[in-house]
């Protein structure tokens, strides 16, 4: 596929743009005295027609799931390259599969909890988990079902589950990845594994998993070695902070250490590498041709709904504004 067959969306996509929060927006939900002010920043915005019914019922957790939905069902039918939506999508699908598997060990109804974002049908999915196979998925589909399976049998875990999708996730990110034919796109996706490899093993560390867990949950589809990470993953978070520091993504470590502990912070290495990714895909908005500007529009989107998210709850709870902030992502859309 040729960079100029991206003209047309990209052209959309700049419209689309245009309606995305600005910081100002944001700052004056943030100082609003209550949710119900917050709420009526909204009314200049793309989510007007819903305000009045927000503050009536709270629930916004389905308004913006709503807001998803409509923004990826627009942009697989505009996208040149619809594997480009399925990278930003995967992650809903393989949430529905945890919930689909679930569902099959336990025997109860867990519909409530499905996301209806996705290349594939719900209904597919469900058909590969009953059946462990499908002429409509792709295979790594019908090997991530078997792969979780076969460790849910094993251990009669359901976490299990959860670990074995979550890895098999960015295998098959990779995957769909390659299959764009685009370097710039497997770069970006290369580098979203590395970060969020650095954001796993912060966790594990703290909660002193083994070496094993590591080796289960770790994604070797990224650019750092897995047995690297593994190694580190053995060492405090002191040491962990150190080590990382001398990696290419040294900028990203050393803001993600805390000051008074000097250890690395699980919270601030995911606020970190959610910014650096954004920073990685700011310079498609000068782009003209190519895939890059619908792959950044969707991440600022997908922003853009985590914010209003951090905003909304900390309105509905009287977190203070700083608290807030200081949790929020950076605003492609600024």
């Amino acid at each position: 596929m040729k960079s100029t067959d991206f003209v047309g969306a990209n052209t959309r996509i700049r419209v689309y743009e245009s309606s995305l929060l600005r910081n100002d927006q944001y700052e004056r939900m943030l100082q609003a005295s209550n949710f119900e002010e917050a709420v009526n920043v909204l009314k200049d915005t793309p989510y007007r027609n819903d305000v009045e019914e927000l503050k009536e019922t709270k629930n916004y957790d389905t308004l913006l799931m709503n807001e998803l939905q409509s923004v990826y069902t627009d942009l697989f039918k505009i996208s040149p390259n619809p594997k480009l939506i399925e990278l930003f999508s995967l992650r809903y699908s393989y949430h529905n599969l945890k919930v689909l598997l679930k569902e099959k060990v336990t025997k109860k109804d867990f519909d409530s909890l499905l996301i209806n974002i996705g290349k594939d049908s719900i209904s597919a999915l469900r058909q590969a988990v009953d059946t462990k196979k499908s002429s409509d998925l792709d295979q790594d589909y019908l090997i991530s079902i078997q792969e979780a399976s076969d460790s849910y049998e094993e251990y009669k875990d359901s976490q299990a589950v959860d670990i074995i999708l979550d890895r098999r996730f960015f295998t098959h990110l990779r995957h769909i990845a390659e299959k764009t034919n685009d370097t710039k796109i497997l770069d970006l996706v290369t580098f979203y594994i590395d970060m969020n490899n650095l954001s796993t093993l912060t966790r594990a560390i703290r909660q002193k998993r083994t070496r094993n867990f590591l080796t289960t949950i770790l994604s070797s589809s990224g650019t750092i070695p897995k047995d690297q990470l593994v190694q580190i993953g053995a060492d405090n978070l002191v040491n962990a902070g150190k080590k990382l520091a001398e990696s290419k993504y040294k900028n990203i470590i050393l803001a993600s250490i805390n000051d008074e502990t000097k250890e690395l912070s699980p919270e601030k290495i995911d606020l970190e590498t959610d910014n650096a990714f954004i920073n990685r895909i700011k310079d498609a908005k000068l782009e003209v041709f190519g895939p890059l500007p619908i792959v950044a529009y969707l991440y600022a989107k997908e922003n853009e709904v985590k914010n209003l998210r951090l905003i909304l709850v900390g309105k509905e709870n009287n977190f203070p504004a700083s608290a807030i902030r200081e949790r929020m992502r950076m605003n492609y859309g600024s």
